[in-house]
């Protein structure tokens, strides 16, 4: 909020967003529409510490979910004892107000008004501050922008409803927007290497379709925008090269999610919440320069887009151009995102909103070049030594238009509808060294894959939800339903994979191969692939109160969903078809809290784990749908005025159908064959401290354990790291200029290894990654208050290692990037 004394900030807190289905309603509508009208007399619990007015009032706003007026000219430089315990609406803004001079005075339309007290109004002939009002969702209560703070008030990835991140039964993860700018986040793929618990499996360049998101030992395949589901099952690694600049956080829940999510997989889900107008205008700039010829320029404008401000909009616009470490490897990415909101009346909110991106890269291989030579030594490649071929590229477009209402009821009930179209088109034409042993003295033996791929996923998605506090027993809970409705279609080309008539895919010369050779093979289109995914659920949860230590949890998801596969062959002019369905699909969800005092609390939680699965097995038979259960224990604290959250977890996962890809093996159509695990059992536990050690010092540390084997005890997925240590902090000293602010980091895994006896090589049955760890450092300095330069140095001591062990394509080299960002 801005500081103009002819401004007066309305801030309308709505918590929002999750959803209604009547087969689900453990509280009937009938009891919503006879929930207490006199908002203003309703008992809530209040737990909001001491700290600047402003910010304590609008957090209250937005925990009350009531329309609060108020002069951010009267209320700046003045301190709030803040509020805790069960009271009125009333009794809460008393409390806040005492001894700041002001006092809350309630408006005949609804919502209170801030103002002078009478004892110590305003002298006679003091000028009118015109008021200007603006509608703001509960979810802002959430936004990270501008708090400069690694901490997160609440999410609602995990249950959908609005819970701060100690009130959540699961672990929970939030990158904030300071902690993206700090670190230099600009890709998704930067998420996985950060964020506590999750791992980057890179097999090739950025954005290769190989690299894979892991968590808790699984692939992560959940992803939303907005908290709606992206289900682009068939391929999620169009995703990867999603620019971060146009989001506020990354939201991340670890473990099973099938609640909100509609697929509990037993990985994460990514939540990506976008950035939203601002009340005030606003303007950045930032320039980025580094090495291998790394260059982008962002823009983001937001402002109010007429006199009253209840129509706001904003655009943030993204360039990016990249080489690489690796020969002849470069790419570029091209983003623009505009939002407009309009407030219909003090309760009603409309948004809409469009987002583009298209990327291409040239040169890119799949993974990396041939471990060993004949005699089974391993070769130490270069890390510049590429293995993709000259000719070999990858475009990718994506576009999504989105429009939401949310309306509030009298009764404190929020009520919302999303509409999301999303329509992405691929064309890739991948080339790359394949895995035989070369000859020491000839560099003879290996030869390039090649293959051609294009699609265009279309997905229409619509979200319907329901939120809000009711009255039980005498004391208030809270529940949220909802029902969505998706249809997803992808049309994709067939064209010849791997081998073709005619083609010598032989390198005569790995050693002094440029890449040009063999040439780009003839690969003519052989048919069409059609794949309709539809899907329809409804959930409902909620948070009960039984005392004021103890909060229970429930819900479920049920699901129907269908696909529906066709293939035409042009040769023939046949064409073939499969189906796949699951109906009254229901995923439960149970989570017990409770608080061991004003800072810790205690947990449990139980979820199903189902998700169907597009993995092939290696006659071509798709794999059954993959099923489990997932229990959690955790201990949660706010610290340091909840400025500080910390938090540790254990879990236990038990599943059946467990996709392992079988190494060197593929499916009839070329795919990366699998096979189905039974009895797989995943052990861990988690621990993590975000936010505010002290005043100025910022930090993240996460350690990550998991441990996941089949029913014979067997290691799943080796080449995904069993323990995982991340650390990045940061300390401003405001007393230097403007403010000078040093950081660093730290990144460490324990070692890897992953199955080459494919390769016939004698006494060779393994390619081992060792324990490694990457250290960064950045330096940001405020030239004044509108310009600030920063450069981050990435890898510090140069440590050389693969991104994955089951690939020779090694992680980034020491690097450093330098930007000037400008504020107006």
């Amino acid at each position: 909020m801005g500081h103009h004394p002819t401004f007066r900030a309305t801030r309308l807190a709505w918590h929002l967003r999750q959803p209604l289905y009547p087969t689900l309603l453990a509280v009937p509508l009938a009891t919503i529409a006879a929930l207490p009208q006199a908002h203003a007399q309703a008992v809530q619990r209040y737990d909001i510490p001491a700290g600047p007015l402003t910010a304590t009032l609008n957090r209250f706003g937005a925990q009350a979910g009531i329309l609060l007026s108020f002069s951010t000219a009267q209320t700046a430089d003045r301190h709030s004892p803040g509020v805790q315990g069960e009271k009125t609406v009333d009794q809460a803004l008393s409390a806040l107000l005492a001894g700041t001079g002001l006092e809350a005075v309630a408006r005949a339309g609804g919502g209170f008004v801030v103002r002078p007290a009478l004892a110590v109004a305003a002298p006679p002939g003091a000028a009118a501050l015109a008021e200007v009002r603006v509608t703001a969702q509960a979810e802002r209560s959430a936004v990270t922008e501008g708090t400069q703070s690694y901490a997160a008030s609440e999410s609602r990835t995990a249950t959908g409803l609005a819970l701060s991140l100690r009130e959540t039964p699961q672990s929970v993860s939030v990158i904030t927007r300071q902690r993206m700018d700090d670190q230099g986040i600009v890709l998704q793929e930067d998420i996985a290497r950060q964020a506590t618990g999750l791992s980057y499996a890179q097999y090739g360049p950025t954005g290769g379709d190989t690299n894979l998101f892991f968590a808790r030992g699984f692939q992560i395949k959940n992803f939303q925008v907005d908290g709606v589901n992206r289900l682009f099952s068939d391929y999620p690694a169009i995703f990867q090269t999603s620019d971060m600049a146009v989001f506020d956080r990354v939201e991340i829940v670890r473990g099973a999610s099938g609640l909100m999510s509609g697929a509990g997989t037993p990985g994460a889900t990514l939540n990506l919440v976008r950035k939203r107008p601002t009340a005030e205008f606003q303007g950045s700039a930032r320039l980025t320069a580094g090495s291998w010829d790394f260059t982008r320029g962002e823009v983001d404008l937001s402002s109010p887009l007429n006199a009253s401000g209840s129509v706001r909009g904003r655009i943030v616009a993204v360039a990016q151009n990249r080489h690489s470490k690796v020969d002849y490897e470069q790419d570029r990415s091209r983003s623009l995102y505009a939002v407009v909101e309009a407030d219909l009346s003090p309760s009603t909110l409309a948004t809409v909103g469009f987002s583009a991106q298209d990327y291409d890269a040239s040169g890119v291989g799949r993974s990396g070049r041939p471990f060993f030579y004949t005699d089974g030594t391993r070769i130490d490649w270069s890390r510049s030594a590429s293995s993709g071929a000259r000719w070999a590229s990858a475009r990718r477009d994506y576009r999504s238009v989105f429009a939401a209402l949310e309306h509030r009821l009298a009764n404190d009930w929020r009520l919302k509808a999303i509409y999301t179209h999303d329509q992405s088109s691929y064309d890739e034409i991948p080339g790359w060294t394949n895995e035989q042993p070369v000859d020491h003295a000839t560099g003879a033996g290996a030869g390039l894959w090649a293959a051609w791929w294009t699609g265009r996923p279309r997905q229409d998605a619509l979200d319907l939800t329901a939120s809000g506090p009711f009255q039980l027993l005498g004391r208030q809970h809270q529940a949220a339903f909802g029902a969505s409705l998706a249809r997803t279609r992808n049309d994709s080309g067939s064209h010849g994979r791997w081998a073709f008539p005619g083609w010598d895919n032989a390198i005569d010369n790995l050693f002094t191969w440029d890449g040009r050779t063999p040439a780009q093979p003839d690969n003519p289109s052989l048919g069409r692939s059609a794949a309709v995914e539809r899907s329809s659920s409804a959930y409902g949860s909620v948070q009960l109160r039984p005392t004021d230590r103890l909060s229970v949890i429930a819900g479920a998801r049920l699901t129907n969903w269908k696909r529906r596969d066709s293939y035409t062959d042009f040769a023939s002019g046949e064409t073939s078809g499969s189906a796949m369905a699951e109906n009254g699909r229901l995923t439960p969800f149970a989570g017990v809290v409770l608080d061991l005092g004003r800072d810790w609390s205690a947990y449990a939680s139980y979820t199903d784990i189902f998700q169907a699965q597009n993995n092939l097995d290696i006659s071509g038979r798709k794999l059954d749908p993959l099923l489990g259960r997932n229990y959690e224990l955790g201990l949660k604290g706010e610290l340091m005025d909840k400025r500080l959250q910390v938090g540790a977890a254990v879990y236990r996962l038990l599943q059946d159908n467990v996709a392992q890809a079988i190494t060197g093996s593929y499916a009839p159509n070329g795919e990366q064959a699998y096979r189905a695990v039974k009895g797989a059992e995943t052990r861990g536990f988690e621990v993590e401290m975000t936010g505010e050690i002290r005043r100025h010092w910022n930090a993240s540390i996460g350690f990550a354990r998991n441990l996941a084997r089949d029913a014979e005890r067997n290691r799943l997925n080796p080449e995904i790291p069993r323990n995982t240590l991340k650390l990045f902090t940061t300390y401003r000293m405001p007393a230097i200029g403007h403010g000078l602010t040093v950081g660093g980091g730290a990144r460490w895994q324990s070692g890897t290894w992953s199955d080459v006896s494919f390769l016939g090589l004698p006494g060779i049955s393994r390619v081992e990654q060792k324990s490694y760890a990457v250290a960064d450092l950045m330096l940001q300095y405020a030239i004044n208050p509108k310009l600030t330069v920063s450069a981050n140095l990435y890898n510090v001591f140069d440590r050389k290692y693969q991104g994955v062990s089951t690939s020779s394509y090694y992680g980034e080299a020491r690097n450093l990037r330098v930007s000037m960002a400008m504020k107006f």
